[in-house]
């Protein structure tokens, strides 16, 4: 008997396994099922109301995240803690959320500490504003000398005060400084029981009103003290759900493309005042402003100059005890495929390191 046939099988037995092995290998990456719930934080705002700024806000108020995951029936859970950064790294650190919104130095602080973190996305660029009473006798920075000033401490806003004082030959030294949450602010520049106070767009309800004058803004540029952050996820999370990690992102990049487009300026304008800050301080501080400038998410030159400033703040202050390397941190792949995947690649500019747009 021959033994052809025998070979013949066992080639087209072979031909057969290795046809189902490349089936196999070019299927989909989808396979993982994701959590039961995926858990968000955000930076919350004076009223205390469960919603967000910027782009976060839009993922929150337009339903992308519960939207994308409906099918799934994963849960969506939002909070916006009215301790802002210090309170969103202790939710971290307790387990209590998978990915972050927040203001970069508390980014920096929390890493800093030991949080596992790594940075998604930009969360854009937002102006400082310095304001003070008219009766304080302050017309510019270098007036502040010996001057109360309130700011939050551990939030974005302590290292763009940082900054400002900078601006007028100053440091905090220079200063007393009260460290208040933004409606105890309100009440102690209102009450004269501080002079000045540093912050948001929360604050031009007040200068509108005369309670106080704006001395000092970063407001149409990249000056030092303008205030940024950052989209992060746990390590633990992304490694464990990878494929949810890259359907949240590009939730949060088409997010991001609806809030740049000029045509939903006034759309945008009402989600964020769902928040509880006034629409016309919002209109204000959006004025004149490119929207793509303000919510760009990119992880360019400007972001990474930024940040790798607020670690040497954080180490020179003490706020942490060691550098580290802000590259190894930073991992834009799941925003780049996003972009790519959306085909919306010219919709932001990258910037160099001093916020000017590249060639």
């Amino acid at each position: 008997m021959s033994n052809a046939s025998p070979v013949k099988a066992l080639r087209a037995l072979l031909i057969a396994a290795a046809t189902a092995v490349v089936a196999l290998s070019s299927l989909p990456a989808h396979a993982e099922t994701p959590p039961s719930v995926i858990r968000l934080a955000g930076q919350g705002n004076a009223a205390g109301k469960p919603y967000g700024s910027a782009v976060i806000g839009v993922v929150r108020a337009k339903e992308y995240l519960e939207k994308e995951f409906a099918k799934d029936g994963v849960k969506i859970e939002w909070q916006f803690p009215r301790g802002t950064g210090p309170a969103i790294n202790e939710a971290l650190a307790n387990g209590q959320a998978d990915f972050a919104n927040y203001g970069g130095l508390p980014n920096i602080v929390g890493r800093g500490a030991g949080l596992r973190t790594k940075v998604l996305a930009s969360y854009g660029t937002n102006p400082s504003y310095l304001v003070a009473r008219p009766d304080a006798k302050v017309e510019k920075l270098a007036d502040l000398k010996g001057k109360k000033i309130a700011v939050s401490r551990g939030t974005i806003n302590e290292l763009a005060l940082n900054r400002v004082l900078a601006q007028g030959g100053l440091t905090e030294k220079d200063v007393t400084i009260f460290d208040l949450q933004s409606a105890d602010q309100v009440s102690a520049v209102s009450s004269g029981d501080v002079d000045a106070v540093l912050g948001g767009n929360n604050l031009l309800t007040l200068v509108d009103n005369g309670t106080v004058k704006t001395v000092y803004s970063t407001k149409g540029s990249p000056a030092p003290g303008s205030l940024f952050g950052s989209f992060i996820v746990t390590e633990e999370f992304a490694k464990k759900y990878p494929e949810t990690t890259r359907r949240v992102v590009k939730a949060l990049v088409e997010a991001a493309a609806f809030a740049s487009d000029e045509k939903n300026r006034e759309a945008v304008l009402d989600i964020w005042a769902l928040t509880g800050v006034p629409r016309d301080a919002l209109a204000k501080d959006f004025a004149g402003d490119k929207l793509a400038d303000r919510l760009n998410p990119l992880l360019d030159d400007f972001y990474r100059s930024n940040i790798t400033n607020g670690v040497k703040f954080a180490v020179d202050n003490k706020l942490i005890k060691a550098s580290f390397d802000v590259n190894q941190w930073v991992d834009p792949s799941y925003l780049d495929a996003a972009i790519k995947e959306l085909k919306i690649e010219g919709v932001w500019k990258p910037r160099d390191a001093s916020g000017n747009p590249q060639s």
